[in-house]
């Protein structure tokens, strides 16, 4: 009888993998290279040797199974390790070649890892690099299924295993448009942001649940509260002069250099400071594109 060990191959590993990312056997058997009919031959010698089905169709494509996870979680780790091989023979050389597969959640990856990749790929011409950005659990799992090498978040993992390297702090911080508040030294209190419009993002970020929670406990009554679901929309909404907002100090660096928006304090609530970190497998070999990455923030 053969076994599922001797089945192993890579262009299995990547079907199961592509067919979890996608949950469509074409789409997989597109993305790696292969035909549909060969790609099904393969899940179908795969099941075989398992001894149980590791995928089901559904309405809209197909899904794996509990069992098909699990082996597509164990064929990416798999992967990552056979390309960090690769890559570590490719730094004999110089790390000429070679890929560097990010993840992150909004915050530093719309506002603080652009530059730092720039930075990257001016010493590393030949990497190939791919960013991708999501919420931060969306981020850990790709990191835990072996799809992304390193995950920048803006939160605290207590999860043995992932090993995190904080590298910049960050704040909560009240944006307006200049002049609109009477700031004391970029502080007021939480009662003079009564009869304000609060902007806010999206339900469940931090800086939301900050001003809902937090402000009105100080005696900040709100005239109005506008969800408007972006960083970007509570940036330009605070410098058209139609409210306040709290947002991470690292998205409005720029804003506050060209004089557009006020950064505050409000000085009877405590302050939110976080770290962002690099997050990666604690278990898992590490790239030599990573390791080069991860060094700019030492």
């Amino acid at each position: 009888m053969t076994t599922l060990h001797g089945l192993w191959d890579t262009t299995r590993m990547h079907l199961l993998v592509a067919l979890d990312r996608h949950g469509s056997l074409s789409q997989a058997a597109r993305s790696i290279g292969i035909g549909q009919s060969a790609a099904s031959e393969h899940l179908h010698l795969l099941e075989r040797a398992a001894g149980e089905q590791l995928a089901t169709r559904t309405g809209h494509g197909m899904q794996l199974t509990e069992v098909g996870q699990v082996l597509a979680a164990h064929a990416a780790h798999a992967l990552a390790s056979l390309e960090a091989g690769e890559q570590h023979l490719a730094a004999r050389a110089g790390l000429t070649t070679g890929s560097l597969r990010l993840g992150a959640s909004p915050v530093p990856g719309i506002y603080i890892l652009p530059d730092a990749l720039a930075r990257f790929a001016t010493v590393y011409p030949g990497i190939t690099v791919s960013l991708s950005i999501a919420s931060t659990r969306q981020v850990l799992d790709e990191l835990l299924a072996g799809r992304i090498q390193l995950a920048a978040i803006c939160t605290k993992i207590d999860d043995s295993r992932i090993a995190q390297q904080p590298f910049l702090e960050d704040k909560i911080v009240g944006i307006t448009q200049p002049g609109r508040l009477e700031l004391a030294d970029g502080m007021l209190s939480s009662k003079e942001l009564s009869g304000e419009t609060l902007l806010v993002q999206e339900l469940g970020s931090s800086t939301r649940r900050f001003a809902e929670n937090l402000l009105p406990a100080g005696g900040a009554e709100w005239s109005q509260i506008w969800e408007l679901g972006s960083i970007e929309a509570v940036k330009r909404a605070a410098r058209a002069g139609l409210g306040v907002g709290f947002l991470s100090f690292h998205t409005v660096v720029e804003e506050v250099r060209r004089g557009d928006l006020v950064t505050f304090q409000v000085s009877d609530v405590p302050s939110i400071v976080c770290n962002v970190s690099l997050a990666r497998l604690a278990g898992s070999p590490f790239p030599p594109a990573a390791q080069c990455f991860s060094r700019m923030f030492d």
